[in-house]
């Protein structure tokens, strides 16, 4: 294991890269975080169920109140992956509880966080990420997309049945931008760093300091008490010190 070259794909950890990015369109005054997500949308709407709107804060901290189905998410055929918007126009997910009052992970929300940075932006989200956030960090072997150059240095994954282990085909993610980033550990390794430097690494800057606080910080917790969600991070407790993962 190479932590150059070695591909991994890193599931959920994919939705802080997307959460960044909307961050970044907040801070280009193109998105605000407290309006109602139907105002960014194309060619959808999310239906008026309850009084109170869901916004982007809502889809950041995983309290859109969105039920979540984890059935026909993927498919192992790539002639059947669909666009990114035809997917979320036809698989919206119902509204089972109020906004903002009960945290829910929700692959869901953070597709649909990564789909209006497409509508905002004017660019498919994986090319929002290649430019905005992977080129500035250095991140190389990072995508959301199987390029061809990196599923070659793809870590094989296996899956044990039957006595013996079997290659595990790839799957292709139609919510991508919750779950499909693949990167190598040199690459993340960036993307941290960043993140702990408040949006800086090297001469590079993928947030203003400021943002980068906001995204640290709490935002919605069921008690005082308990670990909250801040903005795509989610907070634990160790040992009595707070930490963001």
């Amino acid at each position: 294991f190479d932590p150059e070259r070695t591909v991994v794909r890193v599931a959920s950890n994919s939705k802080l890269f997307t959460a960044t990015a909307v961050m970044q369109l907040v801070e280009r005054g193109r998105i605000r975080l407290d309006e109602n997500v139907n105002a960014y949308l194309k060619n959808m709407r999310i239906p008026d169920t309850y009084p109170r709107p869901i916004t982007m804060l809502n889809l950041l901290t995983h309290t859109a109140g969105f039920d979540e189905k984890n059935l026909g998410m993927s498919t192992l055929n790539e002639k059947d992956v669909i666009p990114l918007g035809t997917f979320m126009k036809n698989n919206m997910p119902g509204r089972v509880m109020e906004p903002g009052t009960v945290a829910s992970y929700s692959n869901m929300g953070l597709t649909l966080a990564g789909y209006i940075v497409e509508c905002v932006s004017g660019e498919p989200f994986y090319a929002y990420a290649r430019e905005h956030l992977f080129k500035p960090l250095g991140m190389a072997s990072s995508d959301f997309m199987p390029r061809p150059d990196l599923m070659e240095r793809m870590a094989v994954p296996y899956l044990y049945r039957g006595g013996k282990h079997e290659v595990m085909p790839y799957d292709h993610d139609f919510c991508y931008p919750a779950g499909s980033l693949m990167t190598t550990a040199s690459d993340m390794a960036r993307f941290m760093i960043a993140h702990l430097q408040n949006g800086r690494y090297g001469a590079a800057r993928i947030l203003k300091t400021e943002t980068a606080q906001l995204m640290h910080r709490r935002q919605f917790a069921h008690h005082p008490a308990l670990p909250g969600m801040a903005v795509g991070f989610m907070e634990a407790v160790y040992r009595g010190l707070r930490m963001l993962e």
